[in-house]
Protein backbone atom coordinates (compact mmCIF):
# COMPACT_ATOMS: atom_id res chain seq x y z
CA UNK A 1 0.00 0.00 0.00
CA UNK A 2 1.18 3.39 -1.14
CA UNK A 3 2.44 5.83 2.39
CA UNK A 4 0.39 8.31 2.32
CA UNK A 5 2.04 12.13 1.98
CA UNK A 6 0.66 15.24 3.65
CA UNK A 7 -0.71 17.71 1.54
CA UNK A 8 0.24 21.22 2.60
CA UNK A 9 -2.54 24.07 1.71
CA UNK A 10 -1.89 27.59 1.81
CA UNK A 11 -4.85 29.05 3.56
CA UNK A 12 -4.32 33.15 1.44
CA UNK A 13 -6.08 35.59 3.72
CA UNK A 14 -6.67 39.27 2.29
CA UNK A 15 -9.07 41.37 4.06
CA UNK A 16 -8.44 43.46 7.36
CA UNK A 17 -10.86 43.78 10.37
CA UNK A 18 -12.46 46.95 8.94
CA UNK A 19 -13.52 44.66 5.44
CA UNK A 20 -16.73 43.40 7.29
CA UNK A 21 -18.66 40.68 5.97
CA UNK A 22 -14.84 39.66 3.67
CA UNK A 23 -12.62 39.27 7.01
CA UNK A 24 -15.75 37.38 8.89
CA UNK A 25 -16.11 35.19 6.35
CA UNK A 26 -12.55 34.53 5.79
CA UNK A 27 -11.97 34.10 9.34
CA UNK A 28 -14.73 31.89 9.87
CA UNK A 29 -13.54 29.56 6.75
CA UNK A 30 -9.96 29.93 8.82
CA UNK A 31 -11.89 28.79 12.38
CA UNK A 32 -13.81 25.83 10.14
CA UNK A 33 -10.94 24.37 8.12
CA UNK A 34 -8.43 24.22 11.45
CA UNK A 35 -11.29 22.67 13.67
CA UNK A 36 -11.32 19.94 10.91
CA UNK A 37 -8.18 17.73 11.74
CA UNK A 38 -6.91 15.05 8.64
CA UNK A 39 -3.55 12.84 8.87
CA UNK A 40 -3.08 13.94 5.32
CA UNK A 41 -2.82 17.71 4.94
CA UNK A 42 -1.89 20.78 7.23
CA UNK A 43 -1.98 24.27 6.57
CA UNK A 44 -0.90 27.59 6.18
CA UNK A 45 -2.20 31.27 6.75
CA UNK A 46 -0.90 33.68 4.11
CA UNK A 47 -1.80 37.68 5.15
CA UNK A 48 -0.66 40.93 4.51
CA UNK A 49 1.97 42.01 5.95
CA UNK A 50 0.41 44.27 7.97
CA UNK A 51 -2.37 41.90 9.48
CA UNK A 52 0.56 39.47 10.41
CA UNK A 53 -0.24 40.65 14.20
CA UNK A 54 -3.43 39.99 14.14
CA UNK A 55 -3.67 36.99 12.56
CA UNK A 56 -1.31 35.65 15.26
CA UNK A 57 -2.89 37.10 17.83
CA UNK A 58 -6.39 35.50 16.42
CA UNK A 59 -4.93 31.72 15.67
CA UNK A 60 -1.85 31.69 17.90
CA UNK A 61 -0.78 28.00 17.43
CA UNK A 62 -1.08 28.33 13.76
CA UNK A 63 1.65 29.36 11.57
CA UNK A 64 1.29 32.34 9.73
CA UNK A 65 3.14 33.45 6.38
CA UNK A 66 3.33 36.89 5.02
CA UNK A 67 3.02 38.58 1.64
CA UNK A 68 3.09 41.73 -0.13
CA UNK A 69 0.40 43.42 -2.23
CA UNK A 70 1.54 46.05 -3.06
CA UNK A 71 2.04 48.26 -6.57
CA UNK A 72 5.74 46.80 -7.45
CA UNK A 73 3.93 43.36 -6.94
CA UNK A 74 1.17 44.24 -8.91
CA UNK A 75 3.36 45.56 -11.73
CA UNK A 76 5.34 42.40 -11.81
CA UNK A 77 1.68 40.51 -12.20
CA UNK A 78 0.58 42.33 -14.79
CA UNK A 79 3.86 41.58 -16.41
CA UNK A 80 3.52 38.15 -16.07
CA UNK A 81 0.10 38.09 -17.73
CA UNK A 82 1.86 38.62 -21.18
CA UNK A 83 3.38 35.91 -22.33
CA UNK A 84 5.85 37.65 -23.87
CA UNK A 85 6.52 40.04 -20.83
CA UNK A 86 6.40 36.73 -18.35
CA UNK A 87 9.25 34.85 -20.92
CA UNK A 88 11.18 38.21 -20.80
CA UNK A 89 11.04 38.35 -16.64
CA UNK A 90 11.40 34.64 -16.97
CA UNK A 91 15.07 34.88 -18.46
CA UNK A 92 16.00 37.57 -15.98
CA UNK A 93 14.99 35.68 -12.41
CA UNK A 94 11.77 36.84 -12.23
CA UNK A 95 9.42 33.83 -12.82
CA UNK A 96 7.96 33.27 -9.55
CA UNK A 97 5.79 36.65 -7.83
CA UNK A 98 6.81 37.30 -4.24
CA UNK A 99 3.41 34.85 -2.98
CA UNK A 100 5.09 32.34 -5.12
CA UNK A 101 8.39 32.35 -3.61
CA UNK A 102 6.51 32.17 0.22
CA UNK A 103 4.80 29.24 -0.67
CA UNK A 104 7.19 27.28 -2.25
CA UNK A 105 9.64 27.67 0.10
CA UNK A 106 6.81 26.65 2.57
CA UNK A 107 6.24 22.89 0.61
CA UNK A 108 2.60 24.46 -0.41
CA UNK A 109 1.12 21.88 -2.51
CA UNK A 110 -2.10 24.33 -3.24
CA UNK A 111 -3.61 27.52 -2.41
CA UNK A 112 -7.20 28.28 -1.27
CA UNK A 113 -7.83 32.15 -1.50
CA UNK A 114 -10.51 32.82 1.00
CA UNK A 115 -11.83 35.63 -0.84
CA UNK A 116 -11.30 37.56 -4.54
CA UNK A 117 -7.33 38.22 -4.63
CA UNK A 118 -5.68 39.32 -7.64
CA UNK A 119 -2.75 37.72 -6.84
CA UNK A 120 -4.00 34.51 -7.80
CA UNK A 121 -3.64 35.72 -10.81
CA UNK A 122 0.27 35.84 -10.41
CA UNK A 123 0.84 31.85 -9.96
CA UNK A 124 2.73 30.52 -12.32
CA UNK A 125 3.01 26.61 -10.96
CA UNK A 126 1.19 25.96 -7.90
CA UNK A 127 -2.39 24.99 -8.12
CA UNK A 128 -5.27 27.01 -6.54
CA UNK A 129 -8.87 26.67 -5.26
CA UNK A 130 -10.81 30.49 -5.81
CA UNK A 131 -13.83 31.57 -3.91
CA UNK A 132 -16.31 33.87 -5.73
CA UNK A 133 -18.61 36.09 -3.64
CA UNK A 134 -20.78 37.43 -6.69
CA UNK A 135 -20.98 39.16 -10.24
CA UNK A 136 -22.11 42.40 -8.98
CA UNK A 137 -19.82 44.09 -11.67
CA UNK A 138 -22.25 42.41 -14.09
CA UNK A 139 -25.41 42.27 -12.05
CA UNK A 140 -25.51 46.06 -10.82
CA UNK A 141 -22.74 47.72 -13.33
CA UNK A 142 -24.73 51.02 -12.95
CA UNK A 143 -22.59 51.21 -9.13
CA UNK A 144 -19.41 52.99 -10.04
CA UNK A 145 -17.46 51.60 -7.03
CA UNK A 146 -17.94 48.48 -8.50
CA UNK A 147 -17.55 49.07 -12.49
CA UNK A 148 -16.20 52.99 -12.63
CA UNK A 149 -12.63 53.65 -12.63
CA UNK A 150 -12.08 50.48 -14.49
CA UNK A 151 -13.24 47.76 -11.94
CA UNK A 152 -15.23 46.21 -14.54
CA UNK A 153 -11.93 45.30 -16.29
CA UNK A 154 -10.16 44.00 -13.70
CA UNK A 155 -12.71 41.79 -12.31
CA UNK A 156 -13.40 40.59 -16.04
CA UNK A 157 -9.58 40.19 -16.19
CA UNK A 158 -9.92 38.23 -12.73
CA UNK A 159 -12.34 36.12 -13.29
CA UNK A 160 -11.52 34.93 -16.99
CA UNK A 161 -7.95 34.42 -16.05
CA UNK A 162 -8.44 32.36 -12.86
CA UNK A 163 -11.73 30.65 -12.62
CA UNK A 164 -11.42 28.05 -15.51
CA UNK A 165 -7.85 27.09 -14.53
CA UNK A 166 -8.92 26.84 -10.66
CA UNK A 167 -8.57 23.32 -9.27
CA UNK A 168 -12.02 24.10 -7.45
CA UNK A 169 -13.92 27.53 -7.55
CA UNK A 170 -16.28 28.29 -4.29
CA UNK A 171 -19.05 29.64 -3.98
CA UNK A 172 -22.06 30.18 -1.76
CA UNK A 173 -25.23 30.04 -3.73
CA UNK A 174 -26.42 27.28 -6.60
CA UNK A 175 -27.29 30.96 -8.28
CA UNK A 176 -23.88 31.63 -8.51
CA UNK A 177 -22.01 29.02 -9.58
CA UNK A 178 -24.91 28.56 -12.63
CA UNK A 179 -23.68 32.07 -13.60
CA UNK A 180 -20.02 31.29 -13.58
CA UNK A 181 -20.53 27.79 -15.68
CA UNK A 182 -22.27 30.02 -17.83
CA UNK A 183 -20.29 32.88 -17.88
CA UNK A 184 -17.10 32.04 -17.97
CA UNK A 185 -16.81 28.31 -18.57
CA UNK A 186 -15.94 27.00 -15.53
CA UNK A 187 -17.02 22.92 -15.45
CA UNK A 188 -20.01 22.26 -13.51
CA UNK A 189 -17.76 19.44 -11.50
CA UNK A 190 -14.93 21.86 -11.03
CA UNK A 191 -17.33 24.25 -8.48
CA UNK A 192 -18.57 23.97 -5.02
CA UNK A 193 -21.11 25.16 -3.05
CA UNK A 194 -20.16 25.47 0.61
CA UNK A 195 -23.01 27.98 1.62
CA UNK A 196 -22.82 31.06 3.71
CA UNK A 197 -20.22 30.32 6.57
CA UNK A 198 -22.10 29.57 9.87
CA UNK A 199 -20.77 32.75 11.71
CA UNK A 200 -18.95 32.48 14.91
CA UNK A 201 -21.44 33.14 18.15
CA UNK A 202 -18.69 31.75 20.76
CA UNK A 203 -17.86 35.50 21.91
CA UNK A 204 -21.31 37.28 21.71
CA UNK A 205 -22.94 37.31 25.68
CA UNK A 206 -26.51 36.53 25.29
CA UNK A 207 -26.77 38.75 28.77
CA UNK A 208 -24.86 41.62 27.73
CA UNK A 209 -26.27 45.39 27.28
CA UNK A 210 -25.32 46.77 24.04
CA UNK A 211 -23.32 49.62 23.35
CA UNK A 212 -25.11 53.05 23.53
CA UNK A 213 -28.11 51.61 24.98
CA UNK A 214 -29.51 54.80 26.15
CA UNK A 215 -29.61 56.29 23.30
CA UNK A 216 -31.45 54.12 20.94
CA UNK A 217 -35.08 54.85 22.35
CA UNK A 218 -37.47 51.60 23.06
CA UNK A 219 -37.14 49.80 20.03
CA UNK A 220 -34.26 50.20 17.13
CA UNK A 221 -33.48 48.80 13.54
CA UNK A 222 -30.00 47.93 12.74
CA UNK A 223 -28.34 48.32 9.52
CA UNK A 224 -24.42 46.75 9.45
CA UNK A 225 -23.14 48.00 6.17
CA UNK A 226 -20.26 49.79 4.31
CA UNK A 227 -21.10 52.88 3.34
CA UNK A 228 -20.98 52.36 -0.58
CA UNK A 229 -24.06 53.27 -2.81
CA UNK A 230 -24.78 50.27 -3.70
CA UNK A 231 -25.77 49.23 0.00
CA UNK A 232 -28.79 51.91 -0.18
CA UNK A 233 -28.52 53.69 2.85
CA UNK A 234 -30.27 56.80 1.25
CA UNK A 235 -33.21 54.09 0.26
CA UNK A 236 -33.24 52.81 3.80
CA UNK A 237 -33.38 56.24 5.58
CA UNK A 238 -36.01 57.92 3.12
CA UNK A 239 -38.42 54.79 4.31
CA UNK A 240 -37.68 54.97 8.28
CA UNK A 241 -37.72 58.29 8.02
CA UNK A 242 -41.57 57.97 6.54
CA UNK A 243 -42.74 54.60 8.21
CA UNK A 244 -41.69 56.11 11.75
CA UNK A 245 -43.47 59.65 11.51
CA UNK A 246 -45.33 59.14 14.28
CA UNK A 247 -42.72 56.78 16.38
CA UNK A 248 -40.42 58.88 17.74
CA UNK A 249 -39.16 56.12 19.76
CA UNK A 250 -37.67 54.18 16.75
CA UNK A 251 -34.14 54.81 16.49
CA UNK A 252 -31.78 53.67 13.23
CA UNK A 253 -28.46 52.31 13.78
CA UNK A 254 -25.87 52.16 11.42
CA UNK A 255 -22.55 50.43 11.60
CA UNK A 256 -20.23 50.10 9.08
CA UNK A 257 -16.47 52.08 7.85
CA UNK A 258 -17.01 55.45 5.43
CA UNK A 259 -16.40 53.46 1.61
CA UNK A 260 -16.88 57.52 0.35
CA UNK A 261 -20.60 58.01 0.93
CA UNK A 262 -21.20 58.38 4.56
CA UNK A 263 -21.20 62.57 4.08
CA UNK A 264 -24.04 62.32 1.76
CA UNK A 265 -26.07 59.71 3.78
CA UNK A 266 -25.37 61.67 6.82
CA UNK A 267 -26.73 64.99 5.20
CA UNK A 268 -29.93 63.51 3.68
CA UNK A 269 -30.45 62.16 7.57
CA UNK A 270 -30.48 66.35 8.56
CA UNK A 271 -32.39 67.20 5.55
CA UNK A 272 -34.89 64.57 7.19
CA UNK A 273 -34.73 65.92 9.94
CA UNK A 274 -34.20 62.67 11.69
CA UNK A 275 -30.78 63.33 12.83
CA UNK A 276 -31.82 62.25 16.79
CA UNK A 277 -32.82 59.21 15.72
CA UNK A 278 -30.80 58.01 13.28
CA UNK A 279 -26.47 56.72 14.80
CA UNK A 280 -23.99 55.92 13.04
CA UNK A 281 -21.26 54.37 15.09
CA UNK A 282 -18.73 53.40 12.42
CA UNK A 283 -16.91 50.42 12.55
CA UNK A 284 -17.90 47.53 15.59
CA UNK A 285 -16.12 44.72 16.59
CA UNK A 286 -18.14 41.06 16.20
CA UNK A 287 -18.96 41.27 19.99
CA UNK A 288 -20.80 44.26 19.92
CA UNK A 289 -21.78 43.83 16.74
CA UNK A 290 -23.60 40.53 17.71
CA UNK A 291 -24.90 42.24 21.00
CA UNK A 292 -26.16 44.71 19.15
CA UNK A 293 -28.07 42.26 16.18
CA UNK A 294 -29.75 40.55 19.43
CA UNK A 295 -30.85 43.54 21.28
CA UNK A 296 -32.68 45.06 18.26
CA UNK A 297 -36.53 45.26 17.00
CA UNK A 298 -34.85 44.01 13.58
CA UNK A 299 -32.23 43.90 10.92
CA UNK A 300 -32.70 45.80 7.57
CA UNK A 301 -30.79 44.92 4.79
CA UNK A 302 -32.10 46.37 1.45
CA UNK A 303 -28.16 46.29 -0.36
CA UNK A 304 -28.76 45.35 -3.85
CA UNK A 305 -25.72 43.23 -4.22
CA UNK A 306 -26.28 39.48 -3.77
CA UNK A 307 -27.19 36.58 -4.03
CA UNK A 308 -26.66 36.01 0.00
CA UNK A 309 -25.10 37.87 2.64
CA UNK A 310 -24.00 37.04 6.13
CA UNK A 311 -26.17 39.83 8.63
CA UNK A 312 -29.46 38.44 8.08
CA UNK A 313 -28.21 34.51 8.86
CA UNK A 314 -26.95 35.94 11.71
CA UNK A 315 -29.84 37.99 12.46
CA UNK A 316 -31.99 35.14 12.30
CA UNK A 317 -29.19 32.68 14.35
CA UNK A 318 -29.44 35.29 16.99
CA UNK A 319 -33.32 35.93 16.62
CA UNK A 320 -33.84 38.72 15.29
CA UNK A 321 -36.01 39.22 12.31
CA UNK A 322 -35.03 40.84 8.65
CA UNK A 323 -35.93 42.83 5.71
CA UNK A 324 -33.78 42.02 2.83
CA UNK A 325 -34.28 43.00 -0.44
CA UNK A 326 -34.91 40.33 -3.69
CA UNK A 327 -31.74 40.03 -4.95
CA UNK A 328 -30.78 37.31 -2.41
CA UNK A 329 -31.30 34.00 -3.76
CA UNK A 330 -30.39 31.83 -1.16
CA UNK A 331 -31.85 28.72 0.30
CA UNK A 332 -30.00 29.50 3.85
CA UNK A 333 -32.18 33.16 4.06
CA UNK A 334 -35.87 31.48 3.59
CA UNK A 335 -36.95 31.27 7.17
CA UNK A 336 -39.62 32.64 9.41
CA UNK A 337 -37.71 35.47 10.91
CA UNK A 338 -36.79 37.29 7.36
CA UNK A 339 -39.46 38.92 4.96
CA UNK A 340 -38.35 39.40 1.18
CA UNK A 341 -39.52 43.15 0.41
CA UNK A 342 -40.21 42.12 -2.97
CA UNK A 343 -40.36 45.74 -4.88
CA UNK A 344 -36.50 47.96 -4.35
CA UNK A 345 -38.55 51.15 -3.85
CA UNK A 346 -38.66 53.65 -1.07
CA UNK A 347 -42.84 53.04 -0.67
CA UNK A 348 -42.33 48.89 -0.39
CA UNK A 349 -39.99 49.80 2.32
CA UNK A 350 -41.94 52.48 3.86
CA UNK A 351 -44.94 49.77 4.30
CA UNK A 352 -42.55 46.62 5.25
CA UNK A 353 -41.00 48.58 7.90
CA UNK A 354 -44.38 50.18 9.25
CA UNK A 355 -45.72 46.67 9.26
CA UNK A 356 -42.82 45.39 11.09
CA UNK A 357 -42.58 47.62 14.12
CA UNK A 358 -46.32 47.43 14.30
CA UNK A 359 -45.80 44.56 15.74
CA UNK A 360 -44.00 42.97 18.97
CA UNK A 361 -40.72 41.66 18.42
CA UNK A 362 -41.22 37.56 18.55
CA UNK A 363 -40.08 35.77 21.78
CA UNK A 364 -36.74 35.00 21.38
CA UNK A 365 -36.44 31.59 19.21
CA UNK A 366 -33.25 31.25 17.03
CA UNK A 367 -33.86 30.10 13.55
CA UNK A 368 -32.69 26.81 12.63
CA UNK A 369 -30.05 27.29 10.24
CA UNK A 370 -28.72 24.19 7.97
CA UNK A 371 -25.68 24.77 6.91
CA UNK A 372 -22.87 22.75 5.13
CA UNK A 373 -19.54 21.30 7.21
CA UNK A 374 -17.10 23.66 5.45
CA UNK A 375 -14.02 22.37 7.64
CA UNK A 376 -15.38 18.44 6.10
CA UNK A 377 -16.00 20.12 2.50
CA UNK A 378 -12.26 21.50 2.32
CA UNK A 379 -11.28 18.02 3.29
CA UNK A 380 -12.75 16.41 0.73
CA UNK A 381 -11.37 18.72 -1.60
CA UNK A 382 -7.73 18.55 -0.29
CA UNK A 383 -8.38 14.29 -0.97
CA UNK A 384 -9.18 14.86 -4.25
CA UNK A 385 -6.27 17.20 -4.89
CA UNK A 386 -4.13 14.52 -2.78
CA UNK A 387 -5.11 11.66 -5.47
CA UNK A 388 -3.71 13.70 -8.41
CA UNK A 389 -0.95 15.60 -6.77
CA UNK A 390 0.41 11.83 -5.76
CA UNK A 391 1.00 11.30 -9.41
CA UNK A 392 4.32 13.59 -10.01
CA UNK A 393 7.09 14.45 -7.70
CA UNK A 394 6.92 16.11 -4.66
Amino acid sequence: MASIWNVRVALIALADPTGGGAHKYEQSIISNVLASTSESSDFVIFCPEELESAFQRQFPTSTIKTYRNGLITLFFLSVRQSLAGYALIKRIGFRYGNLEKQMRKCGIHIAYFLSPNPLSLDLVDIPMINTVWDLGHRSIPEFIEITGDRHYEERELYFRGVLPKSFRVIVDTEHTAKRIEQVYGVLPERVRNIGLVFPDQSTSNPDATHICAGNFGSQYLIYPAQFWPHKRHALLIRAFSYATESQSDTHLVLTGSDKGNETYIRTEVERLGISNRVHFLGFVNAVELQDLIRNARALVFPSALGPSNLPPLEAAILGTPSLISPVHHDPALLNDLITVVENESVEAWTLAIKNLIAKPKPAHTEAKIRYQDVGLMVQEMVEDFRELRSEWRR
